[in-house]
């Protein structure tokens, strides 16, 4: 810009770009990564040259655009990490009802055993069930 002649206000509103000013969004090949709250333009997209109004309502526009887009995409994840919490959450219900079937079956294993050895290895297994349930309930 200086070698061209460019003026200190046009200077001082065009910086130099960077390599991270030209990354890429990785929203659509890593839509799980941390930190996508703080994504924003670059600053060469958020100019506004007030000597042409055509370019600032162009400039606005897209502006609205781009976060108009990243509130929808962060609207999404939201509603998928909603959804996976509620199927974590049955599956954890569903884990713990199947431990409690189990501790019942040893259970009337236990209760019919003729030999003691039987019923011993019964309890224990009914006694077995009942702790994960009970480590499951916890968490």
């Amino acid at each position: 810009m200086l070698r061209l002649g460019a003026d200190s206000d046009t200077v001082a509103v065009y910086q130099p770009i960077k390599p991270q000013d030209l990354v890429v969004s990785k929203e659509v090949t890593e839509e799980n990564r941390h930190g996508q709250g703080s994504d924003k333009l670059a600053w060469f997209w958020r100019i506004n040259n007030a000597e042409d109004s055509q370019k600032n309502i162009w400039m606005n526009e897209c502006k609205f655009h781009f976060y108009r887009v990243n509130w929808l995409k962060a609207k999404a994840r939201y509603n998928r990490w909603s959804e996976e919490l509620k199927l974590v959450q049955h599956e954890m219900f569903w884990t713990i009802s199947w431990f409690r079937t189990q501790e019942e079956r040893w259970r009337v294993r236990a209760d019919e055993s003729i030999k003691n050895g039987n019923r011993a290895y019964a309890e224990r297994q009914a006694s077995m069930w009942a702790e994960f349930q009970l480590r499951a309930s916890r968490i």
